[in-house]
């Protein structure tokens, strides 16, 4: 579907007796978007959560709580559990559940204390380890102060020569850890001199003994410390085990509860009555209404409020006057959150791309959904710019398999690239440009000679068999199908001058979309002046380019010829568009005019993406190929020596590999480029709301 599906807004009003089992319906229908409550209706306020809403809330604080404690993986466990037998054994479970990881947890939390005290007092007490004092002696002087700690430079000459041997200093292993001992008197003096030796600080020891006997007790300490800490830890894995299917399908269970009570935080209530509004699929509406006739008779009412339409609604003129550099039709009336939400609808192959769209912005409600140009031109011109057989059999396989195994977006995504670009850069790796690791399966006149004193590789050479250039041919058109019709390096100005006529064509594609676009929104007057406008401008400019190329690139000085009916053409159609534009659009058409141009040979990259990889792997392949294993080298037999064969292998392989990687990094990037800003600048605004429904998603539940 181009358009997001039709949306109604529906109105549902109903006794407050009846809401429980009304939300119970509306989770159940899974296709009604609910609007926000935001006030204004006399008689009614914002409405209050179920009842059931706290005691479910503070059953899931234990729930999570134990969760984070036992570190339950959600996302790893896949088991389900049948909601009756959550229900039945849901308080008696958290309370047992609860009791048993407190009672691990103070254990293991203990463990863990012990383990960090010991291995503090062990750091605190290492550095004392080579010194040859009691750790009780460093406390309990009454004239005496004992500075400990690491000092940069030697200390003591300055010590001696200021002190006068009031002091007794001890000096670690390695020199860079002291204890000293001064006297009350001299500790200023003391601290000044460590300070100028850059001394830092060490805690004094606690404690008795000599450090190494201390420090051997610790390290059998944390040894018990640690046996004890793991049987902590297995037990709380074991709680992880018990309980991990209860916790997960628990959660689950109350989060839905939680989530159905709170609902009416979103709706109007009054003393007796509540109202809520929604948007449905229009196809839906009569199910919906049927639903609610079926289950609740005249309890509740459900009315239409309106079916709504693709057209821009304005309440004044001054509305549609021009903001933000938007032109008058294109200004947007209704703020976002009034808008419909948008439901887009495709098949697999074009859904699998849905992800690259809404990466920029989810269309608008009254725009066509560009989904399926990006799921056409975007592998399309990754195809393009790889345009190699060798690089896309490996992208089909690896896309292959992401598709398959991939669950998260963004991996999907990427496979998603790998997978149709890899299509594409086999069909133009064998009929346009035919070759397969930038290596030609058999010369075409265009593809001889790219490198001088080298008879440049080609399938059938190196592996010694006859491969024909023609397959075959199409009969009555009489038209020829080659393995390639150019080659990147060698048809370098013919493949640019495509690359230009497709640019063209995806531009007028685009204003055709924002052609109809406009239609839908503005009526056929502003579509005319503000989009059929710029597709003269494009078809005008599409009638010079062959005339530009005759004089610049041909110099062919009669291409500027009156006579000449491209240029006529081209230059009436281009005049009359640009005039069209300016009146629609006023100045800015103007200012947008030199656009055109930039736009088109922005598309030149396609070719110039593509050159730049095939001269990469010419480069390679003459090193590898030609250099070393000496295959086609004028004058020069072919290398048998083994090692010769091995590096070049290795430098064809690793000079591939790399190719490939920059293929995928720039391809993907340039051609979903293309799409943002050259594509979707023509018609694509953006900033729609999803369709969100009212749903439950179960993963380790099972609803009987």
């Amino acid at each position: 579907m181009l358009l997001p599906e039709p949306m109604s807004k529906i109105l549902v009003v109903g006794t407050k007796k009846r809401l429980p089992d009304a939300i119970d319906l509306l989770y159940g229908l899974e296709n009604v978007h609910v609007i926000d409550f935001q006030g204004g209706e006399e008689g009614f306020t914002l409405g209050a959560p179920l009842p059931e809403a706290s005691k479910a809330s503070h059953k899931l604080l234990k729930l999570r709580s134990a969760e984070k404690e036992l570190a339950v993986d959600a996302e790893a466990y896949e088991g389900r559990i049948a909601e009756s037998k959550v229900k039945s054994e849901l308080d008696e479970g958290i309370a047992r559940m609860e009791e048993e990881v407190r009672l691990a947890t103070e254990v293991r939390n203990a463990k863990q204390v012990r383990l960090s005290e010991a291995e503090a007092r062990l750091a605190q007490l290492e550095p004392y380890r080579t010194i040859p004092l009691e750790v009780d002696m460093y406390r309990g002087y009454d004239n005496l102060e004992v500075l400990a700690g690491n000092v940069r430079n030697d200390s003591e000459p300055a010590l001696e020569k200021e002190l006068s041997g009031q002091y007794e200093l001890f000096t670690a292993k390695g020199g860079s850890f002291v204890v000293l001992f001064v006297s009350s008197k001299y500790a200023d003096e003391a601290q000044r001199i460590l300070s100028e030796n850059g001394f830092t600080e060490v805690p004094l020891p606690v404690g008795s003994g000599l450090p190494g006997t201390a420090a051997a007790e610790l390290d059998n300490e944390i040894k018990r410390a640690s046996e004890e800490l793991e049987l902590a830890n297995k037990e709380m894995a074991s709680l992880n085990e018990k309980y991990t299917s209860m916790i997960l399908a628990s959660d689950e269970y109350l989060s839905i509860i939680v989530e159905k009570a709170e609902l009416p935080l979103r709706m109007g209530s009054s003393a007796h009555t509540f109202i809520l509004e929604a948007w449905v699929p229009t196809a839906s509406y009569d199910k919906v209404t049927s639903a609610f006739a079926e289950r609740f008779g005249d309890s509740i009412h459900v009315e239409l409020l309106e079916n709504r339409g693709r057209e821009e609604h304005h309440v004044d003129e001054a509305e549609i006057k021009m903001e933000s550099g938007m032109t008058s039709a294109e200004a947007v009336s209704l703020p976002i959150d009034e808008e419909p939400p948008v439901k887009l609808e495709h098949g697999r192959n074009a859904g699998r791309f849905e992800f690259f769209v809404k990466l920029l912005s989810t269309p608008r409600y009254n725009e066509i959904d560009p989904t399926v140009t990006v799921a056409i031109f975007f592998p399309m011109f990754f195809g393009l710019m790889v345009g190699d057989v060798g690089y896309a059999i490996p992208f089909l396989i690896l896309g292959a398999l992401g598709l398959k195994r991939c669950t998260s977006q963004e991996w999907r995504a990427i496979s998603t690239m790998l997978f149709y670009g890899g299509i594409w850069a086999m069909f133009f790796g064998l009929f346009l440009y035919g070759d397969m690791m930038g290596i030609e399966f058999t010369h075409a006149d265009h593809a001889k000679n790219l490198v001088s004193g080298w008879e440049t590789a080609t399938w059938a050479s190196l592996l010694g068999i006859d491969i024909p250039h023609t397959l075959f041919t199409i009969p009555g058109i009489d038209f020829d199908v080659n393995l390639g019709y150019a080659t990147k390096l060698g048809s370098v100005q013919i493949l640019l001058y495509g690359s230009l006529w497709v640019g063209l064509a995806h531009l007028i594609v685009g204003l055709i979309i924002g052609f109809y676009n406009m239609i839908i929104r503005h009526g056929l007057k502003a579509a005319i002046m503000e989009k059929l406008s710029w597709i003269l401008v494009m078809v005008g400019f599409g009638c010079l380019l062959p005339v530009i190329i005759d004089y610049l690139v041909l110099n062919n000085q009669d291409a500027l010829s009156l006579s000449n009916t491209l240029l006529v053409a081209g230059i009436g159609l281009f005049v009359v568009g640009m005039l069209m534009a300016v009146r629609g659009e006023g100045g800015k058409a103007l200012i947008d005019m030199p656009e055109v141009v930039s736009n088109v040979l922005s598309y030149t990259r396609l070719i110039a993406i593509g050159m730049s990889k095939a001269g990469m792997a010419l480069a390679f392949n003459y090193i590898a190929i030609g250099l070393i294993a000496g295959i086609g080298m004028v004058g020069v037999e072919p290398t048998t020596d083994p090692v010769m064969l091995i590096a070049a292998l290795s430098i064809f392989t690793v000079g591939h590999l790399m190719i490939f990687i920059l293929a995928i990094l720039s391809a993907g990037l340039h051609g979903i480029r293309l799409q943002y800003v050259e594509l979707f600048k023509k018609f694509y605004e953006g900033g729609g709301a999803d369709f969100d429904p009212l749903k439950i998603s179960r993963k380790h539940t099972v609803e009987e």
